[in-house]
C-alpha cells in the first residue's frame, strides 16, 4: 500500500528542483523566475509587520551601516539597525529586526530602511545576481498564504530561498518555505502538517531563545507563529520592498 500519492510525488520533485536551502547556495546566475526569500526568525516576519503598520516601503541597504545615509536623504524615514545591547536597539536607529519591537515605531506613511544578516542579505544577493530576470519576494508563516495566492497569477516558475544561518539551512526557514510552497501548488497544509511546521519552528528556536531577553520569545510565540495573520505581499522593486498584495492601497 502506497502512503504517498502520485500528486505528492510530483510536488516533492518540484520542491526539490526549486528549493535553495540556504543563502550561501544562491546561484551566481539564477534562472529567471520568482524567488521567495524565507527568513522566518525574523526578517520575513518583521517585514510584514512594518507594512501592516503603514510603512510606505522598505529600502534594503546593501550593507548594515548605510541606513543613516538613507535617513539623511529621507528625513521622515525610520531606519533599522542591529539589536544593540540587551536587544534594546542600536543608538541612532529607530528599530531593529524584531516584529514586536516595531509595533511601537511610527512608520505610518513613512519610508523605512533596513537589512539583516540572513534574509535582508539574501534579498540583496538575488537582486545583484539576477538583475531584471528575477522577481524577489519575502514570505514567512504570517503572510505565506497571501504570497502563494499572488504568485499563482504568475506564469514564471517560483523558487524558494531559505535564508539559513552561518551559511547553513535553518529548520524554521525550510518549514516556512514548505508552507508557502504547498499553498502555491494547491496542496495546502492539513491541520496535522501545520502542527508539524509549528513544532519545527518552536523547537528550532525556542530553546535558544529561553536564554535571551523576553523580546525574542515574544517575537517567536506571539508573531512568528501567527499563521496567515497578514495579507502583505512584499516584492522588491529596484531596491525597495513594496506591498503588492490585494489589500495594498
Amino acid at each position: 500500500m502506497r502512503l504517498v500519492t502520485d500528486d505528492e510525488d510530483d510536488l516533492t520533485a518540484e520542491l526539490l528542483e526549486t528549493m535553495i536551502p540556504a543563502r550561501a547556495q544562491i546561484p551566481d546566475d539564477p534562472d529567471p523566475g520568482n524567488y521567495v526569500v524565507v527568513d522566518v526568525a525574523q526578517f520575513s516576519t518583521t517585514v510584514p509587520e512594518l507594512f501592516a503598520n503603514g510603512a510606505e516601503y522598505i529600502y534594503i541597504t546593501e550593507e548594515r551601516g548605510n541606513e543613516p545615509d538613507f535617513k539623511a536623504e529621507h528625513p521622515r524615514a525610520k531606519i533599522g539597525g542591529s539589536s544593540g545591547p540587551n536587544y534594546e536597539g542600536e543608538e541612532g536607529y529607530d528599530f531593529f529586526n524584531s516584529p514586536s519591537f516595531v509595533q511601537d515605531v511610527d512608520v505610518a506613511g513613512r519610508p523605512t530602511a533596513m537589512t539583516s544578516t540572513n534574509g535582508g542579505n539574501a534579498v540583496t544577493d538575488l537582486r545583484l545576481a539576477g538583475g531584471d530576470d528575477v522577481d524577489v519576494y519575502v514570505g514567512g508563516l504570517t503572510n505565506g498564504k497571501a504570497v502563494a495566492e499572488h504568485l499563482k497569477q504568475s506564469d514564471q516558475r517560483t523558487y524558494f530561498v531559505g535564508a539559513g544561518s552561518n551559511g547553513k539551512p535553518s529548520p524554521e526557514d525550510l518549514a516556512g518555505a514548505l508552507y508557502i510552497a504547498r499553498h502555491l501548488h494547491g496542496r495546502p497544509p492539513t491541520a496535522e502538517q501545520q502542527a508539524v511546521f509549528r513544532e519545527m519552528v518552536t523547537f528550532g528556536k525556542g530553546p535558544k531563545y529561553e536564554r535571551k531577553p523576553q523580546v525574542k520569545r515574544t517575537d517567536l510565540y506571539e508573531y512568528t507563529l501567527e499563521f496567515d495573520s497578514r495579507d502583505v505581499v512584499p516584492k522588491l522593486v529596484d531596491q525597495r520592498l513594496v506591498d503588492v498584495g490585494d489589500g495594498a492601497e
